[in-house]
């Protein structure tokens, strides 16, 4: 709110940009809102220097009309000050313009009041209403901000002549208020209509990529790459679920040999898919990574987690006469991927 790298940063790319995409057509009229003003200052400073005919309009929330009030607000004015403002507007209201207009009007904000031509209001029922036709019409999916951005040039353009160009600023997605009341008449379960379009898309996956058959070759590799190493993690170079298993070895001191059959290196004659033929043979586990420890398998980064977390995996170094760390008391668990964390497993 009071960052001047925020306006600058807006004066360095936003501004140019939009200029750079009219192109040879000049730009009549922009409209743009304010949550912290950055982008209404910045963007303001580069329309009146390199396009000084473009009329700057900026919306506000009507039933939280601050620039309109022309009230302004007091900044403090001693160092290390925790707020950014003396004391809340007096005309400000809780309005459904989320990210616009917060309750006293931001100091970026204030400096770019000369460059505004025109404040225009908007009602959120107005906002949500054009969020929710522009996302049916044109497939474009904006926040109730955005609609209210766009529902303004929307009544501005009435009253243009023809050739007009116009710049609506939608700086918003819709994501974010999929729970909110800009989707109150949307329900969660499919109509008819819905049911039969999904119905008519394939219901199975496609077939996974075949095989090709293990040779003699590729059961030597394997074999003989399980047989010389104490411990040894078939995986894909890019798994997250192989990255879990690695990094929790890495943790607690175990050391491993880590086999990408992905590898560039297997590509020749598809010998990584070879590999992993022979793999599937000798386990029967089509998924990765397959870890074995001194010759057996113990299965992938679940199963590891989950016999460490049991104190059976313990026993499987001692006995194989691997050195690890005593000192680890977390949960392997902690290594499985970020988006996992409300998945099942943890609670095993």
């Amino acid at each position: 709110f009071d960052n001047e790298a925020n306006a600058y940063v807006h004066e360095m790319t936003t501004g140019p940009e939009l200029l750079q995409a009219m192109g040879d057509e000049k730009l009549d009229h922009l409209f743009l809102a304010y949550g912290t003003g950055g982008t209404l200052n910045g963007v303001s400073k580069v329309m009146k220097s390199r396009s000084p005919h473009t009329k700057i309009h900026c919306v506000e929330p009507d039933n939280a009309p601050m620039l309109y009030s022309q009230i302004e607000t007091e900044y403090p004015t001693g160092e290390g000050e925790l707020s950014s403002f003396k004391d809340p507007h007096p005309v400000w209201r809780p309005h459904l313009l989320q990210g616009w207009a917060p309750d006293w009007i931001p100091s970026l904000v204030d400096k770019a009041r000369s460059r505004i031509d025109e404040v225009c209001h908007v009602g959120g029922d107005v906002a949500m209403a054009t969020s929710k036709t522009l996302a049916q019409k044109e497939g474009i999916f904006t926040g109730t901000s955005g609609g209210g951005i766009l529902a303004s040039a929307l009544k501005h353009a009435e009253t243009c002549s023809p050739g007009t160009s116009i710049i609506a600023m939608l700086p918003d997605t819709g994501e974010r208020y999929l729970s909110t009341p800009l989707f109150d008449g949307i329900g969660a379960d499919m109509t008819e209509e819905e049911k039969e379009i999904a119905a008519s898309t394939p219901s199975s996956p496609p077939p996974p990529v075949p095989l090709p058959s293990s040779t003699d070759e590729s059961v030597a590799f394997v074999k003989g790459n399980i047989a010389k190493n104490k411990i040894v993690i078939w995986s894909l170079e890019y798994c997250e679920f192989c990255w879990t298993i690695t990094n929790f070895f890495d943790t607690i001191g175990v050391p491993y040999t880590q086999i990408n059959i992905d590898a560039f290196q297997y590509a020749k004659d598809n010998m990584g898919n070879k590999y992993r033929a022979a793999l599937t043979d000798l386990t029967e586990c089509a998924t990765f990574p397959q870890c074995f420890i001194d010759g057996e398998f113990i299965g992938g980064a679940a199963d590891a987690c989950i016999k460490w977390r049991k104190k059976e995996l313990q026993p499987v170094f001692d006995k194989a006469g691997i050195k690890y760390s005593h000192e680890y008391e977390g949960d392997p668990f902690e290594f499985l991927p970020k988006w996992m964390s409300q998945n099942p497993l943890r609670s095993k």
